[in-house]
């Protein structure tokens, strides 16, 4: 037998359990029951990152049925490289698809469906409907904060410069930083999420704001998150890709709203250090 082909088969046991594809490589039937170790070892590891990447999921499910949704989650989508870190990708959306599931099926969920059976009785579908935003915001989270460093941040003291030389900075093209994310969230999610995260019962307003556009940024070596106006989510999108001029952008959100302080949101910008320019 190569490596390859136990390599092969000790990844199938893993997977999905079945012992009979190690028997080749056993000398008898009490060290295959060994090769349990390994595969309670391998579920605890994925699961156990799971909870370390998704923290307010687990706080608002609760980790026994976490765990429980973690394994299926394992199942489905077993780790692909040789690192946990960053696993969970597709977890929002396996979230998503199973309330759909759940949802569906109800009473014709087959017995040995635990976990679903569990969550059906407790009326998921309802009672977590926010779960898969928390899980996004989880993970926007997470990748923000182990996002690319920037070395070409837009600083006060480079504008003042500009400003110096008479150089029109509206015209200068820039970009969001890498750690900067966007995402868009169901109502009142990122309430709950910064409730959950803060131990704060009180809802954060959403007075004003749009519905559910979050931003997220690395300041200092740590993450930061708001809501956006309507007007902000114009600039930052503006600003997503190769960059667009400081102007475009400004004319962006002024177009949303003709009110909208583009010298209060550039001061936020740079002290908040969103901005990338290439200075050379």
């Amino acid at each position: 037998m190569s490596t390859t082909q136990y390599i092969d088969a000790f990844t199938r046991y893993l997977r999905h359990g079945d012992l009979s594809v190690m028997a080749p490589f056993c000398e008898n039937s009490s060290h295959l029951e060994r090769m349990a170790v390994y595969r309670n070892g391998f579920y605890k590891g994925c699961v156990d990152a799971l909870a370390a990447n998704f923290p307010m999921c687990e706080k608002k499910l609760g980790s026994d049925d976490f765990r429980k949704m973690a394994r299926l989650y394992v199942d489905h989508f077993p780790p692909e490289q040789g690192t946990l870190v960053g696993y969970g990708k597709n977890f929002p959306d396996f979230i998503t698809e199973l309330i759909k599931d759940i949802e569906v099926k109800g009473s014709e969920l087959e017995d040995n469906d635990t976990f679903s059976l569990v969550v059906a009785q407790k009326n998921f579908a309802n009672l977590y409907v926010s779960l898969a935003d928390i899980a996004r915001l989880d993970y926007a989270w997470l990748m923000s904060l182990m996002s690319a460093d920037s070395s070409e941040t837009l600083t006060i003291e480079y504008v003042t410069h500009l400003i110096e030389q008479e150089v029109e900075f509206t015209d200068l093209k820039v970009k969001l930083n890498p750690s900067v994310l966007l995402l868009s969230v169901r109502e009142n999610a990122f309430s709950e999420w910064v409730s959950l995260k803060t131990n704060n019962n009180d809802a954060v307003t959403t007075e004003s704001l749009a519905d559910g556009f979050v931003m997220l940024w690395r300041l200092q070596g740590a993450v930061q998150a708001r809501l956006l106006s309507i007007a902000e989510v114009a600039l930052m999108q503006a600003l997503q890709g190769t960059g667009r001029t400081l102007g475009e952008a400004f004319d962006a959100a002024i177009a949303l709203d003709e009110n909208f302080e583009v010298s209060d949101a550039f001061t936020a910008c740079l002290q908040n250090e969103l901005l990338e320019i290439n200075i050379n």
